[in-house]
C-alpha cells in the first residue's frame, strides 16, 4: 500500500506542476478571411504564466495566441508555429495575404500561432539615452565595449522594473508551449519551428517528447548551436563567388569576387570612411564613421537573405570606387543595433549557451576568418557580463529522438547552413532534409513546392524521401550603371 501510495502522489504532483503553470484569459472567438475570402473559424487569447517558473514570486506575464480550426473534417494533430527572429506570429492570422499562404497547412490540421514570451513587452526592451555612438561601426572590440556597457544599463533598469530577466530561456519557452496546448485540451501536437522556433521545438522534444507527433524545422537550430561557427560566413563568401561566375552578365569570376571582399574590408580597416544617416528616434542627421565592422556586421545579418544577395557584388564595388550610397542604405537599417538591447533575445540566447569546446573553436575561427567574430555579435560580445542560470537539460548534449521529423534549408543559409543541419539529424533516426536551392535563411519555407506540397504530404504521414527543390536562380545586379531591383538604389 505504501508504495502505491507513493506512486499515487508522485503522479498527484507530476500532473499538479503539468497543469498549473499556465491560464487562458480573454478568450474569444472570431472570423478570419484570406485574400481569396476563404473564411476561418478561430479563436484568439492570451496564456497567462509565470514570468519564471522556479521563482513563486515572479510577476505574470501573458502571450498571445490564435488557435486557427482546419477547413478539413477529418483532421491531423494541431500545429503549433514558432516564429524566428523577434517570436510574433499572430499577426499572420489578421493578415489576409499571409493568411493565405497557410492555407495548405489548415486543409491537413488545426494551426496555432504562440507569439514568444517577452517579444510584446516593452519593459523588457532597454534604449539607451546616451548620444549615438559615431564610431560603432568602426571595429569589432569598440562595437563589443559599447554594447557591454548598454548590457550593464539594462541590467540595472530591468532589476528596477521588477523583471526577473532569467525567465526568458529556451526552457521556459518550452515550458510555454506545453502549458498552452494543456490548457487547450490538446495530448498530442506537431511542431513547426522557424529559425530560433526550431531551437525551442527541439527544447519542447527534450522535456515533452512524448507529446510530440511531428516536427518540422525550417532553417534548424538546436539548442547547442546558440553560438555559429565564424567559417559559416567565409563559406558564404565562396558560395557567391560560385554563383557569381556563372552569371554571364557580370563578368567576375570566384576569385575576383573573393578578392574584391578582401579588399574592401581591409580598405575600411585601415580607413574607415564617413556616411551620413538619420538618427531612428530624433530623425536629425548625423555623421557616422564606417570600418571593417561596419560593413562585416551587413554581410552578417544580409548575405544569407535571397533578396539582399543579389545587391552585394555592387555593394563593395561601389564603396571601393567611393561611392557610400548603397552602403548609407544598408547602414540606415541596422543602425538600431547600437541604440539598445532586448533582454528577451539576449537571455535566451546566452541561457542557452556553448560547450567549453565548441566555444575554443569558435574562438580559433574568429581569429583566422576575415570577419571575426560577427556571426555571433551582439551575444559574444556580453557573454561573460550577463548574468544566467543553468537550466533543467544541457543544451549542449545533441538530442536524440525517434519522432517523425521534417528538416527544410536554404542552400544560401549560412545563418542555419547545410552542414549545420546536417550534423542535428545524427540525432533525429527518422527524419529527412529537403533543401531549396538558391534560398536564404528567410525564403527556405515559402517555397511553393514546399509549402503547397512537401509538408501537407509530410503531416498526413506520406513518406518524404531527402532531396533538392528549385528556387529561381539569383540575378545579380549590374556592377555599374541605372540599375533598378533592390530598395537601396531607390
Amino acid at each position: 500500500m505504501r508504495k502505491v501510495f507513493i506512486l499515487l502522489f508522485s503522479t498527484l504532483i507530476i500532473n499538479f506542476y503539468a497543469f498549473s503553470q499556465g491560464n487562458l484569459i480573454k478568450q474569444k472567438n472570431k472570423k478570419f478571411k484570406t485574400s481569396t475570402g476563404i473564411k476561418i473559424d478561430g479563436e484568439i487569447g492570451f496564456l497567462e504564466v509565470p514570468e519564471n517558473r522556479k521563482n513563486p514570486s515572479s510577476r505574470k506575464i501573458r502571450l498571445k495566441y490564435v488557435h486557427l480550426k482546419s477547413l478539413s473534417k477529418k483532421t491531423n494533430s494541431p500545429i503549433v508555429y514558432l516564429e524566428g527572429g523577434n517570436g510574433i506570429s499572430t499577426w499572420e492570422a489578421d493578415s489576409p495575404k499571409d493568411l493565405e499562404d497557410r492555407v495548405p497547412l489548415l486543409k491537413v490540421a488545426d494551426l496555432i500561432f504562440l507569439d514568444r514570451r517577452g517579444s510584446n513587452d516593452k519593459v523588457l526592451t532597454y534604449i539607451s539615452k546616451e548620444a549615438y555612438p559615431k564610431d560603432f561601426f568602426v571595429s569589432e572590440i569598440i562595437a563589443n565595449q559599447h554594447y557591454q556597457n548598454i548590457a550593464k544599463s539594462a541590467l540595472k533598469v530591468f532589476h528596477k522594473n521588477n523583471v526577473d530577466i532569467s525567465g526568458y530561456t529556451v526552457e521556459e519557452h518550452a515550458n510555454d508551449v506545453n502549458d498552452l496546448m494543456t490548457a487547450l485540451g490538446y495530448n498530442y501536437f506537431t511542431l513547426f519551428g522557424f529559425s530560433y522556433g526550431s531551437h525551442i521545438g527541439m527544447s519542447v522534444i527534450k522535456m515533452f517528447s512524448n507529446k510530440v507527433e511531428k516536427a518540422i524545422f525550417v532553417g534548424a537550430d538546436a539548442p547547442n548551436q546558440a553560438f555559429n561557427f565564424p567559417r559559416y560566413l567565409d563559406h558564404q563568401i565562396r558560395k557567391i563567388g560560385t554563383l557569381i561566375s556563372q552569371d554571364d552578365t557580370l563578368n567576375m569570376t570566384a576569385a575576383s569576387f573573393n578578392n574584391l571582399v578582401q579588399e574592401t574590408i581591409l580598405k575600411l580597416r585601415k580607413k574607415p570612411i564617413v556616411v551620413t544617416v538619420k538618427h531612428p528616434l530624433t530623425r536629425k542627421r548625423i555623421n557616422l564613421l564606417i570600418g571593417d565592422f561596419g560593413l562585416s556586421l551587413i554581410l552578417r545579418l544580409d548575405i544569407d537573405d535571397a533578396n539582399d544577395i543579389p545587391i552585394i557584388p555592387r555593394l563593395l564595388h561601389t564603396i571601393n570606387n567611393e561611392d557610400y550610397s548603397i552602403l548609407t542604405w544598408f547602414i540606415q537599417k541596422r543602425m538600431i543595433f547600437a541604440l539598445g538591447i532586448s533582454g528577451q533575445s539576449i537571455q535566451q540566447q546566452l541561457s542557452s549557451g556553448a560547450s567549453i569546446k565548441r566555444w575554443a573553436s569558435i574562438q580559433k575561427e574568429a581569429k583566422e576568418s576575415l570577419f571575426g567574430n560577427v556571426v555571433n555579435f551582439p551575444f559574444a560580445a556580453v557573454k561573460d557580463y550577463w548574468p544566467t542560470k543553468k537550466l533543467s537539460f544541457d543544451t549542449t548534449l545533441s538530442l536524440k529522438t525517434n519522432i517523425p521529423t521534417l528538416f527544410i534549408t536554404g542552400t544560401l543559409d549560412c545563418r542555419t547552413p547545410v552542414e549545420q543541419v546536417e550534423l542535428i539529424m545524427q540525432g533525429f533516426l527518422n527524419a529527412s532534409h529537403i533543401q531549396v536551392k538558391n534560398a536564404g535563411h528567410e525564403q527556405a519555407q515559402w517555397n511553393a513546392e514546399v509549402i503547397d506540397e512537401i509538408i501537407p504530404s509530410f503531416l498526413k504521414g506520406k513518406s518524404i524521401p531527402s532531396g533538392f527543390v528549385e528556387r529561381k536562380k539569383i540575378k545579380f545586379i549590374q556592377l555599374t550603371g541605372k540599375v533598378s531591383g533592390h530598395p537601396s538604389l531607390k
